[in-house]
């Protein structure tokens, strides 16, 4: 049952205002509204010089230059010197940008370009620069940058800093990558964009202004609004202040910029989008295959099983240890004859003590190496991802070693890299291949995962790579690269932390996370309050990006059935959940790939134009039709749950309520509280024990009325590169709310092996009709559906 509860619309918005706005009083306002300068000298325009793509101004100190990339795009760099610099990139690989119409206008206090979309205004007196959408509504004011000399790890360089002024401003900001704070809005906070196990750093961020700006740095950078009318951006080292303002206004818009910039993510293979079994560690190829025969026998839905660390001899080098692992080839084969995908463990670390230590060191292929034996022996090198050659060496390891048995996937521990009992990352005090390590000191993610993904390319085309890697930069997404959120606590408080975090890390571009579900040290399975924690924690992971658990756990066991059979029947049914909604899933993939779409939504991604969304941190859309309320109160039979204006169905019950308003929903340990919008279109698949154990057939599309709505539906041959030549198909849906009509659109496109004819079982979502896992057993209508367009009304 879902309690209504009413709360006059002043009261959320007072509330909001007040946690994040002192009173600040008119005549402060007026005056900092003019406020210039005061402690650095202004720096005004000298002269200009138009050019084919933008404009460079030479200032009085420096030069300024503004490229139109789009009309939604632009990029500002300010240089203390002239000519600007050339340097190397490695994170944009969009160098080249179609003519994008655009005027520039010259006035005596004032430089003005304008697109279809923006206008940027120049002023004369200071150089400070005003991005305005085209009605002329200020969206972000660059009022000050500085350059100042400075040597770090022995090279002359500049440290920059950025300065916007946000006096009277009332937006919030989002994205930055992952952070362990529990904050989802950052207004009002700071944030080091640096690396480390559990923070993953993406020098994007949003604003519920409708804008992005993305901080083309790689050094250790920080994103400062500990005082609400302040934003300072600055990096440690820098030749050049370098950003693009990226403009939506919508935050999927936004979030393509910044993929147009950094490279598209590609697609999993839809075995990816299945569960996941993992945990710390198993120790023996007898053991791992116990596991994964067991899931067959008992009929619990997955795809994927993982291999930890510690299955070699010496770490670096991919030999198994043949008295726990005596066929790793014929291990491999047993897996994939019972539909299973492994994954495994692969460190940028290498021991001393092996042929592959030797000949990397020769070739100097490491960056650095411990001095004092601890957990890892003196020695051990990190190696140089920099390096092309190093990357090329250290793909060939796995390569020769792993790919070629039939290894599915690839999980890249450490990325960041792993420092352990030091602050500071290795890479600021070292040199790498590219020159000083504190100019790429977040980008060695980057690095390796591309030493992976384009290896793997590079090998084949039958099998879409998988990376998972617990660390990422800006373009990691583009070799297919997800993430997790680290070694975090089994507990209450850091499973709640994990849902901002999520959050954040999918709206700074990334769309593939998830977590240890349980958290990685400790849990106790046969603990009943564990167990109330690792199944919230399982029915929240549902419906993230990826469905996987692992962790640390006092008996070692992390299967489903570990945890007692009460719990097992709960986390088999949201199992079964997740195969079924596969269908909905791989299309939300197509649209991450093709369109942009990010698949784990904050609500301000959806409904940006509520202020009582900003700083919702705990519910999100899982794609565009599920709001997903996660229970993170150990004991909690309810949860208050904020629904935006629209109509939402409870999916379990099909009852349905208009919002916006505050809710208190039903939440029995076996019950997540979920919501679906109007307008949705869910196509659901069969129950299965994996991803392809049987055709999408038939297909159960549950309609929900109230509100037009679309949806498209996605197949291909579920793996390899086929799909990125043309070989995959669509159907759209539709509903004509005031029509009360379903069309089914013609089939688009083909690929070998797809079903040319099918069903679907349309069903009306009303109460106790269509609802949560299983099928209805009495649809609306049957539909064969052979490729032609069909109308369908209840």
């Amino acid at each position: 049952m879902t309690k209504i509860v009413q709360e006059p619309p002043q009261c959320w918005r007072m509330r909001r205002f007040s946690c994040l706005f002192a009173p600040v009083s008119l005549l402060l306002l007026c005056v900092a509204g003019t406020v210039h300068a005061q402690w650095n000298p202004l720096n005004p325009v000298v002269s200009l010089e138009r050019e084919s793509g933008g404009v460079q101004l030479t200032l009085q100190y420096g030069a300024l230059r503004l490229e139109v990339c789009s009309d939604s795009i632009i990029r500002v760099r300010y240089s203390p010197t002239t000519p600007f610099r050339a340097r190397p990139e490695f994170v944009v690989i969009k160098d080249r940008w179609p003519a994008t119409k655009w005027e520039m206008q010259s006035a005596e206090d004032a430089i003005v370009l304008s697109t279809s979309l923006l206008k940027v205004v120049i002023a004369r007196k200071d150089g400070s620069v005003t991005f305005q959408d085209s009605s002329g509504k200020s969206l972000f004011e660059q009022n000050e940058v500085s350059m100042t000399p400075t040597v770090v790890n022995g090279e002359q360089t500049y440290h920059a800093e950025l300065y916007s002024k946000l006096w009277g401003s009332y937006e919030s900001f989002y994205g930055l990558g992952q952070h362990q704070a529990g904050v989802w809005n950052y207004r009002g906070e700071a944030v080091d964009i640096s690396q480390d196990n559990t923070n993953i750093s993406i020098p994007l961020f949003l604003s519920s202004n409708g804008y992005g700006i993305f901080w083309n740095n790689a050094s250790r950078s920080r994103f400062n609004n500990r005082f609400l009318n302040a934003l300072y951006l600055s990096s440690e080292v820098a030749d050049v202040l370098d950003y693009y303002f990226l403009y939506g206004p919508e935050f999927d818009k936004v979030i393509g910029g910044y993929r147009e910039l950094t490279g598209r993510p590609p697609m999993f293979g839809k075995w990816a989008y299945g569960f996941w079994q993992c945990k710390n560690k198993y120790n023996t190829e007898e053991e791992l295959l116990g596991v994964a025969h067991k899931y067959r026998q008992l009929h619990i839905p997955a795809d994927n099983i993982v291999q930890d660390w510690f299955w070699w001899y010496t770490m670096g080098e991919p030999v198994f240890d043949k008295a726990r692992y005596p066929d790793p080839p014929g291990m491999v084969e047993d897996l994939h004859k019972n539909k299973f995908h492994l994954m495994i463990s692969f460190w940028p670390y290498f021991r001393p003590g092996t042929k592959t230590y030797e000949a990397m060191d020769e070739r100097g292929f490491f960056i650095d190496k411990t001095k004092v034996g601890a957990f890892h022996p003196a020695q051990m090198g990190l190696y140089d991802a920099f390096n092309p050659e190093a990357r090329k060496y250290y793909w060939n390891l796995m390569d020769q070693a792993l790919f070629k048995i039939g290894v599915d996937a690839w999980w890249l521990d450490t990325t960041e890299p792993e420092t352990e009992d030091r602050e500071t990352n290795i890479l600021v005090t070292n040199k790498t291949y590219l020159g000083n390590g504190a100019r790429y000191a977040n980008m060695f993610p980057l690095m390796t995962t591309s030493a992976v993904y384009q290896g793997q390319r590079s090998a084949s085309d039958q099998k879409r790579v998988f990376i998972l890697s617990r660390s990422a930069f800006a373009g990691a997404q583009r070799n297919a690269a997800a993430v997790w959120s680290g070694d975090v606590n089994s507990d209450w408080v850091f499973f709640k932390k994990q849902i901002p975090a999520g959050l954040n890390y999918s709206i700074s571009g990334l769309p593939y996370w998830t977590t240890d579900i349980g958290g990685f040290v400790s849990g106790n399975p046969d603990d009943a309050a564990y167990r109330e924690l690792f199944i919230r924690w399982f029915q929240f992971g549902t419906f993230n990006p990826l469905l996987r658990v692992h962790g640390t756990r006092s008996t070692n066991q992390n299967e489903l059935w570990s945890y007692g059979s009460d719990a097992q029947k709960i986390l088999l049914s949201y199992d079964t959940l997740r195969y079924r909604l596969l269908p909905y899933i791989y299309s939300m993939a197509w649209m991450t790939t093709s369109q942009g779409y990010t698949p784990m939504r904050g609500l301000v991604m959806d409904f940006r134009a509520d202020p009582r969304t900003a700083s919702i941190g705990d519910q999100f859309m899982f794609g565009p039709a599920f709001l997903v309320n996660p229970v993170t109160e150990p004991g909690a039979n309810t949860r208050r749950a904020y629904l935006p204006k629209a109509k939402w169905y409870d999916f379990w019950t099909g009852t349905s309520v208009e919002g916006p308003r505050t809710v208190d929903a039903a939440a029995p340990i076996e019950k997540l509280p979920l919501f679906v919008r109007a307008g949705s279109i869910i196509p659901m698949g069969p129950a299965k024990e994996w991803s392809t154990e049987k055709p999408e057939d038939p297909i159960e599309l549950r309609i929900y009325r109230g509100a037009n709505g679309d949806f498209t539906f996605y197949e291909d041959e579920n793996d390899g590169y086929n799909y990125e030549k043309g070989a995959y198909a669509t159907i759209q849906f539709h509903w004509e709310e005031g029509k009360q009509t379903l069309t089914i659109a013609e089939r688009k496109g083909e690929f070998p092996g797809m079903l040319a004819d099918r069903s679907f079982e349309v069903v009306f979502v009303g109460a106790n009709h269509g609802v949560g896992i299983v099928a209805e057993g009495k649809p609306d209508k049957v539909i064969r559906y052979s490729g032609k367009q069909t109308t369908v009304t209840p």
